[in-house]
């Protein structure tokens, strides 16, 4: 699954993650990823506090391969 973003108004935006899941048992993902298009943007995670930040001036993914 996948979030992107793209804020051509303003670049400064930043998104704080992709997506927001409780955290209780049963509640499970895998194989998400976010991407800024054109690094405009930019996630600071992927799922709740997870996940690497994106950064740069090109379209580059953060992914995460399971959660938790």
């Amino acid at each position: 699954m996948g979030s992107y973003c793209h804020y051509n108004v303003d670049p400064t935006t930043r998104q704080y993650h992709g997506f927001e899941v409780p955290v209780k048992p049963g509640v499970r993902f895998h194989d998400l990823l976010v991407v800024p298009l054109g690094g405009q943007g930019p996630y600071e995670h992927v799922i709740n506090d997870t996940g690497s930040a994106t950064s740069g001036a090109s379209t580059v993914p953060s992914q995460v391969v399971s959660f938790p």
